[in-house]
């Protein structure tokens, strides 16, 4: 493999990784925003439930004994669509009341829920996403659990589509680099051609040849690579062409 292929390759590999990367990041960057917005909308719910469940409690009174608790949640229940249902439940995690947009999850209100740990939590989960709430009286002791749990359908499906959509352009701009690619290998090639030339033009000087000429010379690719050929050129004019040069005239002119 020549060297202009082993660059070419490596140039190619070092552009693919950073697009890659690149993606990658724009890929996680608009993960964690939708998260985050997905996030503060469900959060708003289960604050404003939070504060009318707690005004009960303050005033001592227990959640199974609270007459309105149902209608405090079908009335939050239906403040966003994205909100498939509202869950109370005591310490223990057994339900004690809850409101939902389907009868299959009416039918689930006596179904634990999960322990969880901390004052507030949330999972993703192809299920939906939960945003969990430790309710707590005025001694600082647990009086109930709060779950709001929202449909992550739409979230998931944005996610699958940025995917595609980000990779899809990562896959045109990696085929928009060969051309650029081909277009350099063929600049390396014409500077590689001239280098060469003058390799074999000095390996000639030094048998006591006469020059191969400038048949290349032009594809230098700056103005002054040109000038140092021309004036190598003009140099290696001055040589003489009668006899091979022996090493230590060969040593000689090379010092010179």
């Amino acid at each position: 493999m020549s060297l202009t292929v082993k660059i070419g390759v490596a140039l190619f590999l070092v552009l693919a990784a950073a697009l890659s990367m690149t993606t990658m990041l724009n890929y996680l960057r608009f993960e964690q925003t939708l998260r985050t917005l997905l996030t503060q909308r469900i959060n708003v719910i289960s604050n404003e439930t939070t504060q009318d469940l707690l005004a009960g409690i303050d005033l001592g009174l227990r959640l199974e004994n609270m007459e309105n608790l149902d209608a405090i949640l079908d009335r939050r229940l239906g403040m966003s669509s994205e909100i498939t249902r509202i869950t109370v439940a005591n310490c223990q995690g057994a339900s004690i009341a809850q409101a939902s947009k389907t009868p299959e999850e009416n039918a689930a209100r006596a179904a634990p829920l999960e322990s969880h740990t901390g004052s507030s939590w949330t999972n993703f989960g192809k299920q939906g996403v939960i945003t969990g709430t430790t309710l707590r009286d005025s001694l600082g002791q647990c009086a109930g659990i709060l779950t709001v749990t929202a449909d992550s359908t739409d979230y998931f499906r944005k996610l699958d589509g940025a995917y595609a959509e980000m990779w899809k352009s990562a896959a045109i701009g990696m085929l928009a680099i060969i051309p650029v690619l081909g277009l350099l290998f063929i600049l390396m090639r014409r500077r590689h051609r001239v280098f060469s030339e003058l390799h074999e033009d000095i390996e000639r000087a030094l048998s006591g040849q006469k020059g191969t000429g400038t048949r290349h010379d032009k594809d230098a690719l700056t103005e002054s690579e040109m000038e140092l050929i021309a004036l190598y050129r003009e140099l290696r004019d001055q040589l003489p062409h009668n006899a091979p040069l022996t090493n230590g005239d060969a040593s000689s002119e090379k010092s010179k």
